[in-house]
């Protein structure tokens, strides 16, 4: 096997900051010690966060500053997606500064240059934003169907097939949604739109000789080796996977199905855990390695694999191989589906619920995240799907009620809705993404079996709402939802 030279190390090997993991006594450090937290949420997948920590974090001066007045406090963002989403984060690397009393100073996202960087740690005030989206005072949050499309029809950029344009709402964001692009393939009025939405995001960030989507495209970059971030992961994929399924499906174009397929074998040979049947969480960026030729980077050792296992993308890894598996009438691919499934009740669920997740060496990682019981049920259903249409025989599922009624410490009655944590000392909070997420399994229950239980339907279709900034994907399983009758 060739290799290929200057394989990134984990960071912070070799780090010159004292980084200190998170921890709730961190603001009583911070009030005792009179400094700010500077929280650094980063990937070892990443790019931009390597970029960002050799040219910018590293840079003596920037040491010298957070050393001296801040507590710098590291973390990873597979690992505390809870802490990520609370603080705002959308993209890596990612910033945020605040006070003893947990109050923001100062956020950001992207790779900011070393001047800049310590320009911000010495006013340690004024939010900003380097993700390029344009919000005004006026832009307000869509709650409904119709506003959703129309806000998507605003930002369809029809000579470039994407969805990239400016609108009241405000610019979108640069990254992919697949999600989105799913939900778009069930309206009417877009379908002549959507041969060409699909082959350009395919064009974009399809590995053609690995299989796979890579993370992220800038069509704004002019080189093309800067513009790809070459990391690829499993939640996104999955999210693809279970896209261009549902494309074949839609459209009947051949080329569609391929792509699904290809991303099934992409996780097979390289996320795929054969020997612990598990699914590894995302595979690092190289851009060295992608710009090997084909039959030479078959011969080279590929980028190295976050080994550690997470029950939300797990669980929409296993969703969409059983959707891959029902559409294509693919036995096999079933098979390790179901595989797939009991191998996470097995790793990961516990009488309370699923934990998020264990690492590479079975050291088991947080309880009480709101995505890890949600994703796994979504995937059973799709596996009884699956079962069914492949079958012919409906499959015994597990009592619903049971399950949603794991969900109940988690309903907070001031927030009217689930919390994304519980048994932290964080203060309560809910996101779109994962109520969304909520609405897609709850409408496939049935309806005896939700009012069995503690949820009421017309609170999570409450928390349906997205707000000028965010991502269209962060609600479009909720709003794919409503429109089939939620």
């Amino acid at each position: 096997m060739f290799a290929v030279p200057g394989a990134a190390e984990d960071y912070p090997a070799d780090s010159s900051i004292d980084w200190q993991d998170w921890d709730s006594a961190l603001f009583e450090e911070s009030e005792a010690r009179e400094r700010p937290i500077f929280f650094y949420f980063h990937g070892q997948w990443c790019t931009w966060c390597r970029d960002f920590q050799d040219e910018s974090l590293e840079n003596p001066d920037v040491v010298e500053s957070i050393e001296r007045d801040y507590i710098p406090v590291l973390v990873d963002l597979d690992e505390r997606a809870d802490l990520f989403r609370r603080y705002g984060g959308r993209g890596l690397p990612f910033v945020v500064i605040v006070n003893h009393e947990d109050e923001m100073l100062t956020r950001f996202t992207g790779h900011v240059n070393p001047r800049d960087l310590q320009n911000i740690l010495e006013s340690q005030r004024d939010m900003f934003s380097v993700t390029g989206r344009e919000i005004t005072p006026d832009d307000a949050g869509i709650d409904d169907l119709d506003a959703f499309l129309e806000m998507l029809g605003e930002v369809y950029d029809e000579r470039a097939d994407r969805l990239s344009g400016s609108a009241t709402f405000g610019t979108l964001s640069k990254r992919p949604q697949p999600w989105t692009y799913r939900f778009l393939l069930g309206q009417k009025e877009w379908e002549d739109r959507m041969p060409g939405l699909l082959d350009q995001i395919a064009e974009d960030l399809y590995d053609e000789v690995e299989g796979g989507f890579f993370f992220f495209h800038d069509p704004d970059q002019r080189d093309p080796v800067l513009a790809l971030e070459t990391s690829k992961r499993l939640d996104q994929n999955a999210a693809f996977m279970w896209l261009f399924a549902d494309a074949y499906e839609a459209l009947g174009d051949d080329h569609y199905v391929e792509i699904a397929q290809g991303i099934r074998d992409y996780f097979r040979e390289q996320l795929w855990d054969q020997r612990q049947l598990r699914f590894g969480n995302s595979q690092y960026a190289d851009r060295d390695y992608y710009q090997l030729d084909p039959e030479t980077r078959r011969a080279t050792d590929p980028p190295q694999v976050d080994r550690n296992t997470y029950a939300d993308t797990s669980g929409q890894a296993i969703a969409a191989l059983a959707n891959l598996a029902r559409v294509t009438k693919d036995e096999e691919t079933l098979e390790w589906a179901l595989e797939a499934m009991e191998a996470l009740d097995r790793y990961l669920q516990t009488e309370r619920g699923y934990l998020h997740g264990i690492t590479a060496a079975g050291r088991p990682a947080m309880e009480g995240y709101l995505p890890s019981q949600i994703w796994p049920e979504i995937a059973r259903q799709e596996l009884a799907r699956a079962v069914y249409a492949l079958e012919g025989e409906q499959p015994e599922l597990p009592d619903p009620v049971a399950a949603l009624d794991r969900l109940e410490p988690f309903f907070d009655e001031a927030l009217g809705a689930h919390a994304e944590r519980v048994g932290t000392d964080l203060e309560p909070w809910s996101e779109t993404r994962t109520q969304a997420a909520l609405a897609w399994w709850l409408y496939r229950l049935e309806d005896e079996a939700i009012e069995a239980s503690h949820i009421d339907r017309d609170t999570v279709r409450e928390r349906l709402r997205i707000e000028p900034g965010a991502d269209p994907d962060d609600v479009a399983l909720g709003f794919d939802a409503l429109h089939r009758g939620f």
